[in-house]
């Protein structure tokens, strides 16, 4: 799962640091800091608004 660190910190026995860049982390992880369980990690706005999914656009094949 992609998220957000807002708070530095051991998740799942590794070390993240906080910063506005998405990073993988096992969603069992995740979801344990993730509102409304916890504050610590949110997820990047792509995803808010895919509806938990990260927005993908399909690869378009020009011909020339």
């Amino acid at each position: 799962m992609k998220v957000i660190v807002n708070t530095s910190g051991f998740y799942g026995g590794t070390w993240f640091e906080a910063s506005d860049k998405e990073v993988s982390m096992p969603d069992g992880v995740a979801r344990a800091f993730l509102p409304p369980r916890g504050h610590q990690l949110s997820l990047p706005s792509s995803s808010k608004k895919a509806g938990g999914k990260a927005a993908v656009k399909p690869d378009t094949v020009k011909s020339e």
